[in-house]
């Protein structure tokens, strides 16, 4: 056989084991996103094995609100739930297949660092219209579109007249 085609063929050998060698660093050294159980993806895209996208919206009063660009995302971790722009287009991203299944909209606000929460208000959560009790049990689809709509639990009438009642005091 010709010494360059040996040469050759080393060297792929070699860049496969290397490519190799790093996925398993991946999913040998798990780094935890701040204080929750949602995995960096330390090596960026290098090691994905499921990829979706589903689309949160919330509203509060009937009025949208912006999911923030680059949620989950700082030097050195991309956290497997994240976003890349304001669009509400969520990244489900996960170096272990079936992990998908094990994360949840409570994973998200987690590493949004966000209460779903909101004092004074009432929240209704849906997965593709259909309502759920909690973000836990908000799994993630692609394509699918997950709402928070959060109504005010204080009538703002009420409140102008408390208003009121406190300048006329």
């Amino acid at each position: 056989m010709n010494k360059n085609i040996v040469y050759v063929l080393v060297v792929v050998a070699l860049i496969i084991g290397l490519f190799m060698w790093g996925n398993t660093l991946q999913k040998d050294a798990v780094v935890y996103f701040g204080d929750t159980d949602v995995a960096c993806l330390t090596n960026g895209h290098q090691s994905v094995q499921e990829h979706i996208h589903p689309i949160l919206q919330i509203t509060v009063d009937g009025q949208p609100e912006a999911i923030p660009a680059n949620v989950g995302i700082r030097p050195g971790c991309m956290s497997e739930v994240h976003t890349h722009d304001a669009t509400g287009k969520l990244h489900i991203e996960t170096f272990e297949s079936g992990r998908i299944a094990e994360l949840s909209l409570a994973d998200f606000f987690a590493v949004w660092n966000t209460s779903p929460i909101r004092e004074g208000y009432d929240v209704r959560i849906t997965l593709d219209g259909e309502e759920k009790d909690s973000v836990e049990e908000v799994g993630f689809r692609d394509g699918s579109v997950i709402e928070l709509a959060y109504t005010s639990t204080v009538s703002t009438d009420s409140s102008l007249e408390s208003i009121k009642e406190e300048i006329a005091e």
